[in-house]
């Protein structure tokens, strides 16, 4: 009898193991980032970090890309189910290609900590001097292209963009001569501006067609939003609240934040400066009939979108509550 017992005390605790084991099942997410160590595309590897994700049952493998394409790709081809911060420009090329991704949110609205520079002893002076000069930008069909290319139509400037890759790349053709002007994003170089090895000739904001318009989205896979769509949502919502208290718990934050990219504290805090939470946000899309004109312009897009196609392309699953 005491032998029955047992066997039937440990067959009811093998089904509430295996009970309790599925109610704890992890959902897994993948997640490409681009250009890991900038304020706002670093917050989802916060999260990470702080444990948000792993508390709300998301188990999130976060990969870093170089941006436009590349990020897209990734979701394509390369099997992750988002893709966090891809250029406007890149995502439309991908989609008339018959990418199979949808624009599930707005990620950051204009452009902030972006800037290009010189040499302190170049002879570049100002923005005029610009004509016939060559201008970094990261990759095809990033957000940084779509800003070199926009100033270049606003100023009415006879500048010619180059392709440089990564920042430390462009850096290093910039002290050797082999591009005229560079790109940055801050934190990167903010010292060097400081101990006057380089100078700032312009900043992202002071491209104005650019101000008000969402440069940067978040994407996912129809496979993804088709098999686990309550799963991507969870993701944006967590992620959402996380981006919600590194505002609000800013000294931290900034201390992750030079960790990360291995920088003075001080930097550090001087760099969160130049992104304001109202643009980084999963808000509405704006301003994506101008975006698709552009894309157009410079080459990304044939003709805009018809608006069906819009429709299907436009997938919100999230939005950032007003502040």
């Amino acid at each position: 009898m005491l032998s029955r017992k047992l066997r039937l005390l440990a067959t009811l605790a093998t089904a509430l193991a295996v009970q309790t084991s599925g109610a704890f099942a992890m959902e897994k997410v993948k997640v490409a980032t681009t250009f890991l160590g900038l304020w706002d595309t670093s917050q989802p590897q916060f999260c990470k970090d702080r444990g948000e994700f792993e508390k709300a049952g998301l188990d999130v493998e976060i990969s870093n890309t170089r941006g436009g394409s590349e990020n897209v790709q990734s979701v394509v081809a390369g099997g992750m189910d988002i893709g966090y911060s891809p250029g406007v420009n890149s995502v439309l090329a991908g989609y008339v290609q018959g990418a199979g991704i949808r624009i599930v949110s707005a990620q950051f609205t204009g452009q902030a900590g972006a800037f290009f520079y010189v040499l302190a002893d170049s002879p570049i002076k100002s923005v005029d001097d610009l004509n016939g000069k060559t201008v970094a930008f990261s990759r095809p069909g990033g957000a940084m292209e779509g800003l070199v290319l926009a100033f270049k139509e606003e100023r009415n400037l006879d500048l010619k963009p180059v392709a440089t890759g990564a920042m430390n790349a462009t850096h290093t053709m910039v002290m050797t001569g082999q591009i005229d002007v560079g790109y940055s994003v801050v934190p990167a170089l903010l010292d060097a501006v400081n101990k006057g090895e380089i100078r700032i000739l312009f900043e992202s904001s002071e491209v104005e067609s650019r101000s008000n318009l969402t440069d940067r989205v978040n994407i996912a896979s129809i496979d993804f939003l088709e098999k686990r769509r309550d799963v991507a949502t969870k993701f944006f919502e967590v992620l959402d609240g996380c981006i919600d208290w590194a505002y609000a718990n800013i000294d931290e934050t900034a201390k992750m934040y030079a960790d990360l990219n291995k920088i003075d504290l001080e930097l550090a805090k001087q760099a969160v400066k130049f992104y304001s939470r109202d643009k980084l946000n999963f808000g509405p899309v704006k301003g994506f009939d101008e975006s698709m004109e552009l894309a157009v312009r410079d080459g990304f897009l044939k003709e805009p979108l018809p608006q069906a196609k819009v429709d299907e392309l436009m997938d919100i699953i999230y939005e950032t509550k007003p502040q």
